[in-house]
């Protein structure tokens, strides 16, 4: 027996009391349920992925911390001799890597944790001093269990200048002032809900079938109503 592809009809057409399988219905209904399976699928993918959600507010967010930044500050990297001081100090350097607090290892995470990271100053006048200006931004990152873990960003600004005093050049050096930002900015990782899962899988299907029995029923009306325009011209 011949395999009669009409079986796939979900929107069987009822003239009088039988049920009519059409080709058309057949080509629509597999169409919906390879429709139904891609939509199944993204959803899916979505639903066990986690998604980053970032927030900004005006927080200490680390208060029971022994490693809190205490709010400004700085250090610097000079030349200091016991007896003299060297005659041709060369200050040009690399910075490699300025980070503060804990290290956030998470892929979806990008931020300023590392702005100075790769800064080149081997072109500058050796002579001349670095002030790196940085404001330092308290970052919370929670995970899906609650646990938080607290780290900072900063963005930075630098000015590059030689200094003189009433005695002479002053002893050129690299200073990293920092400043604390009241805003902290927090990460917070979360999945989307089961039952809005659940609820987007049923609109698929639902939204899916109404939409192609519309589209099935006026295909098969649109040619129901050909045809008797046909039988119409022949007789």
């Amino acid at each position: 027996m011949p395999f009669d592809v009409r079986r796939f009809d979900i929107y069987r057409k009822v003239p009088k009391d039988l049920t009519q399988p059409t080709y058309t219905g057949a080509f629509i209904s597999i169409l919906c349920c390879i429709f139904i399976l891609f939509l199944f699928l993204s959803e899916l993918t979505g639903f066990i992925a986690t998604e980053i959600v970032n927030e900004l507010y005006v927080d200490d967010p680390d208060k029971d911390s022994g490693g809190k930044i205490d709010v400004p500050g700085n250090f610097h990297v000079s030349t200091h001799g016991a007896t003299a001081q060297p005659q041709s100090p060369d200050m040009t350097h690399t910075i490699h890597k300025l980070a503060f607090g804990e290290k956030l290892q998470v892929q979806k995470v990008q931020g300023a944790f590392n702005a100075l990271g790769g800064a080149n100053r081997l072109s500058s006048n050796p002579l001349a001093s670095h002030d790196y200006i940085l404001k330092i931004v308290p970052t919370v990152y929670e995970d899906l269990s609650g646990r938080r873990r607290f780290s900072y960003q900063y963005t930075v600004a630098n000015k590059e200048y030689v200094a003189y005093s009433h005695t002479g050049r002053i002893i050129p050096a690299i200073w990293f002032r920092y400043d604390l930002s009241p805003i902290t900015v927090k990460y917070t990782e979360r999945r989307q809900p089961f039952y809005r899962f659940i609820t987007t899988i049923c609109a698929i299907i639902g939204g899916t079938f109404t939409v192609a029995g519309i589209i099935d029923s006026c295909i098969f009306t649109a040619s129901e109503a050909w045809k008797k325009i046909q039988i119409g011209k022949m007789s």
